[in-house]
């Protein structure tokens, strides 16, 4: 019954995933969202003039979704402007003088809570539930606390590089 339909109306889904997507060879997305229709369990009670609609739902779905199949499939590994193998373009190098010494001396000018809670996070390498654990402190107090010293050292670098 489905696969009737699709054969019938199979351009007519072709030009949706091309509205969509804006593709000139939407196939691969037409492709993927034929098998989940097909594969849906709903699509059996769906009226066949609503059947376009609901096609067309899936494609915004998975053209859209992060977490769709095409999205892993074809959008997630797109390759980025150097990966032609062509030759990349010289960045001159530049010494950062940003390191770990300069953080241990932000932290040093910083009120004594944030200094041990900031070190204990870098230094025990947990996350900040597992400090939060370790330390008995609220979980949303140890992470706005830590996104604070961040904010704050952030701020701070910027200033020094200028």
């Amino acid at each position: 019954m489905i696969n009737e339909w699709i054969s019938d109306n199979h351009d007519e889904l072709q030009k949706i995933c091309k509205r969509v997507s804006k593709l000139e060879n939407p196939s691969d997305l037409c492709q993927i969202c034929i098998e989940q229709l097909i594969n849906n369990k709903k699509v059996s009670k769906v009226p066949d003039d609503e059947k376009l609609y609901f096609f067309t739902r899936i494609v915004q779905n998975n053209y859209y979704s992060k977490s769709s199949p095409y999205y892993y499939t074809y959008t997630k590994h797109k390759f980025n402007e150097y990966d032609n193998n062509e030759e990349q373009p010289d960045i001159p190098y530049e010494e950062n003088p940003i390191n770990l010494d300069w953080v241990d001396n932000e932290l040093n000018n910083m009120d004594w809570y944030y200094k041990k809670l900031f070190r204990l996070f870098i230094e025990e390498n947990c996350s900040i539930s597992r400090l939060s654990q370790r330390t008995t402190i609220p979980l949303n107090s140890v992470s706005r606390d830590i996104n604070k010293v961040r904010k704050e050292l952030i701020k701070r670098r910027t200033k020094f590089l200028k």
